[in-house]
């Protein structure tokens, strides 16, 4: 476990705190396993050797593993009942308080048994990785929490996974030469 004097105004994410705590008080509730993952993930990352993040992000995405649909419409009422609104993604949810956007990405069970679900809902996501991601997490230390992330090597395949979902909504193109 990374242990450090890291403080969430270092990260340089405007209301990451109350967004974290507030993710990590209704996981708790429900024993979900979760882990932080994307920008975030990797400004922690940097942070735990003593290098502050460039840049803050106006997101917050979380990886949650659940069972069934009904966990998820749990953990999506309870963040409703805390100010959040979903919005037309199934997995995303928007704060008026915070301005922000979180992103609750299920996995486990859950992308077996009702794959079909999200595909009604028109979002197609790759899990693969996400469970074994959680199992090598790596707990950081700030302030007062301690936020799971992805070791190097699981933010690098899932950063892959990511961008090869839904490519046509990516506003960069990656080009090799």
């Amino acid at each position: 476990m990374s242990r450090s004097n890291q403080t969430y105004k270092e990260l340089s994410i405007p209301f990451f705190k109350e967004t974290f705590d507030c993710i990590d008080e209704i996981m708790n509730a429900h024993n979900i396993p979760y882990y932080l993952i994307g920008a975030n993930a990797i400004a922690l990352e940097l942070l735990k050797h003593g290098i502050k993040p460039s840049r803050g992000t106006r997101d917050i995405d979380f990886a949650i593993m659940i069972s069934n649909m009904e966990e998820y419409e749990k953990i999506n009422n309870d963040l409703i009942d805390k100010g959040f609104k979903k919005t037309n993604e199934p997995y995303r949810f928007y704060s008026d308080n915070y301005n922000l956007v979180i992103d609750v990405l299920p996995f486990g069970l859950i992308e077996e048994q009702l794959k079909e679900h999200f595909v009604e809902r028109y979002v197609d996501l790759h899990f693969i990785g996400f469970k074994e991601v959680l199992e090598e997490a790596v707990k950081v230390h700030i302030e007062d929490k301690i936020a799971n992330i992805p070791p190097l090597a699981g933010m690098i395949i899932l950063k892959l996974l990511a961008w090869s979902d839904r490519p046509e909504n990516r506003e960069t193109t990656l080009q090799i030469l």
